[in-house]
């Protein structure tokens, strides 16, 4: 009876049966070595089509790694990074076609699975975005991580506000300090034509002081049809001097619109009232009717035509200058799909503003223009800074001086968002305003620097 060995008995091995051993031993190792090759080969490249990427350089990553048809001939890594580029360059379509793919493949690469639901965004498929993104939320990812989703997620509430309602709020409380609160003259003695010198009053001298801030604002939108909604909003507003309490301003107001929504062109049709009260006495108060015309031009650019009407109301002595306001703005926005996510603003505007009370020296004309870019260096900051521009022409000369006024403003903002949370949010701002004219007594500087904390309702 044969009894069976746990180890093999060596077998007898041929002289012929050795060498072909031996050849195939050659073979598979020249083989292992050219995999090897073709791997680092294959591996170099798509270092540097992510270094590129991450670098935010998608138009050469693409270019160079991309743009080939064959998708055969590369590693599925190229998915994900080919994608990622073309959302950049603004191919969101290409894009998410890639990262499906990729996550197909990878289902449970978090990374993948955050680029596609970016990409979903910006190919307006708000349902899948939300669906990608509240899935990578789930994973409990870094803060960071977390704090970008919510700002999307953010962005992705006011787009579905023209097929569900949509309600936000926010309270905010601040404090700062005001160099000219109340936009006075530098000096007490200037001089004036024909007057000669003269001593302005106290009350138009320059007055510093810190102040405190509270604020408040709602809105609601409501989608009554496939492309059709109303909204209304409301704002109060405070600023409350310490030392200068007379030049203590509040405003509040209330808008009430609709906007119809079709193949990239959004028209808003808004009435709205406002009023500002000065020491808590009513100073003016607004009735405006405004039109907006925006074209969305590319996934990452639109441009607004804005005309609009305001009715201008004063109290007491400055009702002399009640007036009807016209004006008409053309606002351009673009965002760069790259690190630290640009997004440049840019307004140009002209208006008259004609007198109701036959006070032609103080009707005028305005002019100017306003740029600002925001970007993002992580998702729970942002910085912004802007400039101003407007020059007022008075439309006649003023009684007694015979000079017709006409003032220059230029106005300088920084201001840096800081996201404690999803809800709380810090943010500095500051703002520097110079209106130079042609009458010393209209020429003035002013600093203001403020911090405020908000508190959004979600």
């Amino acid at each position: 009876m044969a009894t069976l060995s746990a180890t093999p008995l060596p077998q007898p091995i041929d002289t012929c049966a050795s060498r072909r051993l031996r050849d195939r031993a050659a073979i598979a190792a020249a083989g292992a070595v050219l995999v090897a090759v073709a791997a680092t080969a294959r591996a170099a490249p798509l270092d540097d089509l992510r270094a590129l990427v991450e670098a935010g350089q998608a138009a050469e990553a693409y270019a160079a790694f991309c743009a080939d048809p064959d998708l055969s001939a590369r590693p599925r890594e190229f998915d994900l990074w080919c994608g990622v580029a073309a959302v950049d360059l603004g191919r969101a379509g290409e894009g998410v076609l890639a990262l499906e793919r990729y996550v197909l493949q990878f289902p449970d690469d978090p990374r993948a699975r955050l680029e596609l639901a970016r990409a979903y965004f910006h190919a307006g498929d708000n349902v899948r975005a939300r669906e990608e993104f509240e899935a990578v939320a789930k994973e409990q990812p870094p803060p960071d991580v977390q704090a970008g989703i919510d700002r999307y997620l953010a962005a992705l509430e006011a787009r579905e506000g023209r097929y569900r309602t949509r309600t936000a709020a926010y309270v905010e409380a601040g404090a700062g300090y005001d160099s000219n609160a109340n936009a006075g003259v530098a000096q007490a003695d200037i001089g004036l034509p024909v007057l000669g010198p003269v001593t302005v009053a106290d009350v138009g001298v320059r007055q510093a002081s810190a102040f405190g801030w509270l604020a408040a604002a709602g809105r609601i939108d409501h989608p009554v049809a496939p492309g059709w909604s109303v909204n209304g909003s409301g704002y109060a507003s405070g600023t409350f001097y310490a030392d200068a309490s007379e030049f203590n301003l509040a405003s509040f107001g209330a808008a009430l619109g609709g906007s119809y929504n079709a193949k990239g062109n959004l028209y808003t049709l808004s009435y709205a009232h406002s009023e500002i009260l000065l020491d808590g006495s009513r100073y003016r108060w607004t009735d405006g009717l405004g039109f907006e015309w925006r074209r969305q031009l590319s996934e990452q650019t639109s441009l607004a035509l804005i005309p609009q009407y305001a009715r201008l109301a004063y109290s007491g002595e400055n009702a002399a200058r009640n007036a009807d306001l016209y004006a008409f703005s053309v606002a351009y926005r673009r965002v760069w799909l790259m690190p630290w996510h640009p997004v440049l603003n840019a307004t140009a505007f002209y208006g008259d503003e004609h007198n109701r009370e036959d006070r032609d020296d103080l009707g005028r004309t305005l002019y100017g223009g306003a740029v600002d870019v925001t970007v993002s260096p992580s998702p729970f900051w942002a910085i912004n800074a802007g400039v101003g521009y407007v020059e007022s022409r008075y439309q006649a000369p003023i009684p007694l001086l015979e000079v017709t006024r006409r003032d220059r403003n230029l106005t300088l903002t920084l201001g840096a968002l800081y996201l404690i949370s999803a809800r709380w949010s810090v943010r500095a701002e500051y703002q520097y305003a110079h209106n130079a004219a042609n009458l010393e007594l209209f020429e003035y500087s002013r600093h203001v620097g403020a911090v405020k904390v908000r508190y959004e309702f979600k």
